[in-house]
Formats: C-alpha cells, sequence, structure tokens
C-alpha cells in the first residue's frame, strides 16, 4: 500500500493503492478505511466493488462521497451508458423507490421460470441515480437503479438466471443458471456444469453467509445492455438483479465479506399483490 499526495487549489488528492480484493464486498484493510474516513469525495477504481464494505459505509456516513468505479477501463468510458441523461433517468428510480418504500410483499415472475417472493416490510429503499452530490453519498455510473434489502430469512421460490453474473469466468451467460431459495438462503444451483462448479466453489469460500438473498435491485439506465460489466448490467433498463451476501450498507443485517449479484432479464414485478411494470 502506498499513496502519493498532491495539494493544488487548496484540495489535497491522495493516490492511495491497496492490495488486490478476492471478491466485491472484501475490506480494503485498516490503512486504506482512515484514509476514506477522513476523504470528501472518493474514487474507487478498483477490479473489485467496495461498495458493500463497512469502510465505504463508515466513510459516507461521515461527510464523504464515493464514486464506485470498479473494471473501468477506456472503453468503459467510450461506452453509450454514460451518456444517458442521468438526472432525467434518475426521476424513474425515484418513482420505483417509493413505491417500494411502501410496500409489505414483492413477488417476481418471468416467462424463462423465475418466481420468487420477498418480504420488505420496513426495509430502506435505496436510491442509485448514478452520480453523487451532497445528499446522494454512494454512485456507481452508469448504474441507475432503485434497491432494497429484503428481510433475510423471509425469502423464498426460484430465481432463474439468464442476462449475466458479473465475476471473472461467469459474465455474460450462455445458459441460464437457476438458483432455489429456502428461508432466505440458497439450497441449490443448477445449470451449466462449469457455471455451478464456479459458484458453489465461490460460496464455500465465504460460507453460509454468502448464500443469503440481501439485495433486489432494477436497472433504470435505458442506453445500458447487458454484456457481463456489472456496473452496465446492474443499471440496464429491463433487468432485475438479486445480490447475494453483505447488505449492512443497504438497509439489511446481513455482514460478511462478500457480494455477488446475479442479472435477469424482466419488466415488471409485484408490490402488495398490485402489478408494476417498469
Amino acid at each position: 500500500m502506498f499513496y502519493n499526495i498532491l495539494i493544488r487549489n487548496n484540495f489535497v488528492v491522495r493516490h492511495f493503492c491497496i492490495r488486490p480484493l478476492k471478491a466485491h464486498g472484501e475490506e480494503p484493510g485498516n490503512e486504506a478505511a482512515r484514509c476514506m474516513k477522513e476523504s470528501n469525495l472518493i474514487l474507487g477504481l478498483t477490479r473489485k466493488s467496495m461498495a458493500h464494505t463497512k469502510a465505504r459505509y463508515v466513510a459516507c456516513k461521515n461527510k464523504a462521497r464515493y464514486l464506485s468505479l470498479p473494471e473501468y477501463s477506456i472503453n468503459m468510458l467510450k461506452h453509450p451508458s454514460l451518456r444517458v441523461n442521468f438526472r432525467e433517468s434518475g426521476k424513474n428510480a425515484m418513482r420505483l423507490m417509493e413505491r417500494l418504500a411502501s410496500g409489505k410483499a414483492l413477488q417476481v415472475s418471468t416467462k424463462a421460470g423465475t418466481d420468487i417472493k420477498l418480504n420488505i416490510r420496513g426495509r430502506r429503499v435505496n436510491f442509485c441515480p448514478g452520480y453523487v452530490n451532497k445528499d446522494i453519498k454512494l454512485g456507481s455510473p452508469p448504474d441507475i437503479e432503485a434497491n432494497i434489502a429484503p428481510v433475510e430469512n423471509k425469502s423464498n421460490g426460484v430465481i432463474v438466471v439468464d442476462g449475466s453474473i458479473p465475476y471473472p469466468g461467469l459474465g455474460k451467460l450462455k445458459a441460464p443458471v437457476t438458483l432455489t431459495i429456502k428461508n432466505g438462503v440458497i439450497v441449490s444451483i443448477e445449470g451449466t456444469k462449469s457455471y455451478v462448479k464456479k459458484l458453489k466453489n465461490l460460496f464455500r469460500q465465504y460460507g453460509k453467509k454468502s448464500k443469503v438473498l440481501a439485495e433486489f435491485g432494477v436497472g433504470l439506465n435505458k442506453k445500458a445492455k447487458v454484456c457481463g460489466n456489472m456496473l452496465i448490467d446492474e443499471g440496464s433498463y429491463g433487468s432485475f438483479h438479486f445480490g447475494f451476501g453483505s447488505n449492512f450498507t443497504i438497509g439489511g443485517l446481513n455482514a460478511v465479506n462478500f457480494h455477488l449479484d446475479f442479472v435477469l432479464y424482466a419488466k415488471e414485478l409485484i408490490i402488495d399483490s398490485q402489478q408494476y411494470k417498469i
């Protein structure tokens, strides 16, 4: 770890390098966490996302704004999804957020076979418009979404993932992966042998808490299409994602050094028995 300090126009700019992270949601280490807590604006140019870490959460609770920019590259900066009108698209995220905030039960069913029920009673909804300001502390452009942490032991059903699993060796799927959820935890994984082996090894490494259904999110960037990149996929209009593992930073109770999202194609959900089209 090291950092360079540049002082320009009364601003102190620190370039801090951390050890490579093994998974999304892994903590960056005490020294990096301390530096983050002392900052006003953090650009998270990392390979793995730190959005779900305690270090990011504490920094934003203090005074920091955090731009989560994992897997960024020159090609990413050229991507059409970064040319969307973020403020206009954010209005859709706000409308969905307000509807979810008043909800108690959520159901997702798709033609691919997903059929799952979530309990969202009393859970905070998160507005993620893809930018940060004095009020919005976390942004992950081009990801524009609204998300919520369902009650951890109340989710039941089947999730058929036909979009992507944004993780090395997985990415945009060539064949679906089916997850069976019982009382909020993955109890079986079915699909292509290589996908299943990779996922089972990954969850085994991080333990039972990594299998907890931790997040439900809806993508709202109309210039983003599922391609295997995490921020593009999660923000893609016409996609939902289910996150597993850590969720204590978004209003849940599960804390683990791991977070993995599963993206599927969908445009409608049911909130308290009423259909909601995205």
